[in-house]
């Protein structure tokens, strides 16, 4: 069921990568780096359709890839790889949203960086640029997010050769959006809190049990001393999804109602356990 909902998440975000090409980036020009920009470039040049282009690369891309990464290595790219050039094939004849560079800039690099989240959430990728940087790294070590700088640079550029330096300017403004896109979609999905719960000593084993067994979170204690009382105090402290907060402070405040309670947020919690059960939901 888990491999069913990673490789459906990873056919919504290419879906949505597919649309963003076709009804934003290709029709006005806006190569914005990435396999998807190389296609319309590429598809200009030779005056072929950029998503037959987009095929061929990818195809191409991923058939390199075997070799130096092997075949298991590629088994979740292999599903990205394949998946985006054929939605951006069969809705190629879907209308453009728009003909304003501007607008298709925006729209584009928010769509596309929606898309390529879930992808990521789904520890997927869509082949291209991001197989070739890891072939790189693998044969000189360079780091992937500069092969990938160095590359997207080069689309880019070309663009603004090809077309015209303000197509390669409403590329640069596709590509940030993109890159903040993706940052909130994968907070979105990662938000966690911490919680430090601070209550007397006789309803400490309460709430501690609440927090083992009704939400099924760990639980540190901490050593603490009252500032104003100088009495010795435990602090638990909790790490949790944020749809649990409000779960969290109905049980304690129903053992204690006088219970002091402080959220955090966690930018990022890695762990066994608390991982797991985070992208199961």
């Amino acid at each position: 069921m888990q491999q069913l909902k990673r490789y459906a998440t990873i056919a919504a975000g290419t879906f949505a990568v597919a649309l963003s090409f076709n009804w934003f980036l290709s029709p006005n020009q806006i190569a914005s780096g990435g396999l998807s920009g190389a296609s319309i470039l590429l598809g200009s040049l030779f005056r072929v359709d950029p998503s037959v282009m987009l095929w061929i690369g990818s195809l191409l891309v991923l058939l390199l890839s075997v070799y130096p990464l092997g075949i298991r290595s590629l088994a979740a790219s292999a599903a990205g790889s394949l998946l985006l050039p054929f939605f951006v094939y069969i809705t190629k004849y879907w209308e453009p949203l728009t003909g304003n560079p501007l607008l298709a800039s925006i729209y584009g690099g928010i769509m596309t960086g929606i898309g390529l989240g879930l992808v990521i959430r789904a520890q997927g990728n869509t082949g291209g640029f991001t197989l070739i940087a890891q072939i790189i790294y693998r044969w000189r070590g360079v780091k992937h997010s500069k092969s990938l700088m160095v590359m997207d640079s080069i689309v880019v550029i070309a663009a603004g050769i090809m077309y015209a330096p303000e197509k390669a300017l409403y590329a640069l403004i596709c590509v940030f959006l993109t890159r903040k896109t993706i940052d909130v979609t994968l907070k979105l999905h990662r938000e966690s809190k911490v919680a430090y719960i601070i209550s007397s000593a006789m309803y400490e084993q309460s709430i501690a049990r609440t927090v083992l067994h009704d939400l099924d979170r760990g639980l540190t204690k901490l050593s603490g001393t009252g500032g104003y009382t100088d009495d010795k105090r435990v602090i638990m402290m909790t790490v949790l999804g944020a749809g649990d907060v409000h779960k969290l402070k109905l049980l304690v405040q129903s053992i204690d109602p006088q219970a002091f309670l402080i959220f955090c947020n966690a930018e990022d919690v890695v762990g066994v356990g608390f991982t797991d059960r985070q992208m199961a939901l």
